[in-house]
């Protein structure tokens, strides 16, 4: 008997019933296979001819706790939408003091592409340019960083097979990935250092490693 082939589609949405727009979905279909889709302004995703055997379905945003769900595709009504509520759950950062400089906060990005030779930086017009699906697209091409997937959705960035330093506007994040607190669209600039000779002193890690750093600096809304 063949497998059944389904499409099924849901609404994300936070535990007020609020809809949850850009909330990463992923499904996964066995060790190797997977799709993923990106929540609309509306809270709803889909996904087109899913077989009825096991799958897995993962949800995760800035600010909630990752959602997952196994079940038999061909279980799910393609006339009912899968309901999915997140909650939240803040990231906890490290408290930090940082000096605010006269012109604001991207003024010691340009400034320190100027002098910084050991340094990699990407700013707001060629992340248009670009229109990367994940953040860690934009590294792909600097020399020395492996770019893998990772099973918690999007990718994981190595410097040596170390996992660099990651600041976002000043504040160190501990034990996460890049692509887990941001997206393109929210970024104005990136900077990257393969080595800690390179580092800036206020962004070298603090627990003595040598794996690099990457600085992120979101858009000011």
């Amino acid at each position: 008997m063949a497998t059944p082939v389904i499409d099924f589609f849901g609404v994300v949405t936070d535990i007020d019933g609020a809809p949850i727009a850009g909330a990463e979905v992923v499904l996964q279909r066995g060790r190797e296979s997977s799709e993923t889709a990106r929540t609309t302004s509306d809270g709803k995703f889909s996904f087109t001819e899913v077989r009825g055997a096991p799958v897995q379905l993962r949800v995760r945003c800035i600010g909630y706790r990752e959602y997952s769900r196994s079940f038999l595709a061909a279980s799910v009504s393609t006339g009912k939408p899968v309901s999915i509520i997140l909650e939240r759950a803040p990231l906890i950062l490290d408290t930090v003091h940082v000096a605010a400089i006269e012109g604001g906060r991207m003024r010691e990005f340009y400034e320190r592409r100027k002098i910084h030779r050991s340094g990699h930086f990407v700013e707001r017009k060629e992340i248009d340019r670009r229109n990367p699906v994940y953040t860690t697209d934009m590294l792909r091409r600097f020399p020395g960083i492996a770019i893998r997937p990772s099973v918690r959705g999007g990718n994981s960035i190595r410097i040596r097979g170390c996992r660099p330093t990651l600041w976002i506007d000043g504040v160190q994040a501990v034990n996460a990935e890049l692509d887990e607190l941001t997206r393109p669209g929210e970024i104005e600039g990136v900077e990257v250092y393969g080595s800690s000779a390179g580092i800036p002193p206020q962004y070298r890690d603090r627990a003595g490693r040598s794996c690099g750093a990457v600085l992120v600096w979101t858009r000011i809304r």
